[in-house]
């Protein structure tokens, strides 16, 4: 779809399917199975930070107040999404990666990656929550200033760790990655979706910052449940924050849209 504005494509690149081997024509196998997964995942992460770095500068000079207000909601709601996401690979995934290969310091260069953009994330999230808590006025070249401080070292981990997971494919005759992926993944969101919360603040941004016609729709039926349990989703909970989630660069759907204010 030829979009005539920006679009969450950039500026900060998505990764390409064929860094983990995958393609319509042939799907990839063990270790990097799970890769190409993660790359769905880091690219919403990137469209995210897009959409937000896109629109923080019109939604000032151009937005109302609840513009403003919003599209401050919609930014801390990535950045929620951003730590949840790294605290599960932290306490759940790199660990058990780290047993099963028999090497306990194999992702400890992820670890650190984490640390490289941890305080400039933080400080990006306390500024927008000042600015929710009205205690500061809400400043779009204050926004992008603070992305740059943090989004070169984020986006070069998003990249570098589909790398990392492209590497496991030397233990794919010891366990079934894409398997033991799914199964832990599955059992993180099983538990969050119990939180009303998730269901209706963070686990939308799996539609709208993903793009079904991304590769030819290589991941079109992503996020990988049910179509029964995605209709439910999208019908009683994914539409209950419209005003946020008009900022991002799809539509419930996953089908790409132009964004408001870029």
């Amino acid at each position: 779809m030829d979009l005539p504005k920006p679009w969450v494509d950039g500026p900060f690149g998505l990764i390409p399917a064929s860094t983990s081997g995958d393609s319509t024509g042939k799907r990839a196998v063990g270790a990097r199975a799970c890769s190409s997964e993660m790359t769905v995942v880091h690219n919403t992460i990137i469209r995210g930070a897009n959409a937000i770095y896109l629109q923080a500068v019109n939604v000032e000079k151009l937005g109302t107040p609840k513009d403003q207000s919003d599209f401050v909601y919609f930014a801390l709601r990535w950045a929620e999404r951003l730590h949840e996401h790294h605290n599960t690979e932290e306490t759940m995934l790199f660990p058990a990666i780290n047993e099963i290969t028999k090497m306990p310091t194999l992702m400890d260069g992820n670890l650190e990656e984490h640390l490289a953009f941890q305080t400039g994330l933080e400080d990006f999230t306390g500024y927008l929550e000042s600015v929710h808590e009205q205690i500061t006025v809400y400043d779009g070249t204050k926004t992008r200033a603070l992305m740059n401080n943090f989004m070169p070292a984020l986006h070069g981990h998003l990249w570098n760790e589909i790398d990392t997971l492209n590497a496991l494919e030397k233990w794919d005759e010891m366990v079934d990655w894409p398997v033991w992926f799914r199964d832990r993944v599955s059992a993180r969101v099983s538990g969050l979706m119990k939180e009303s919360r998730f269901r209706t603040e963070l686990f939308p941004l799996a539609f709208i910052l993903h793009d079904k016609t991304w590769e030819n729709g290589l991941w079109s039926a992503f996020p990988p449940i049910p179509w029964g349990i995605t209709i439910v989703l999208r019908w009683l909970f994914v539409r209950k924050k419209d005003d946020w989630w008009r900022f991002a660069g799809c539509d419930y759907d996953s089908m790409p849209k132009e964004l408001p204010f870029a």
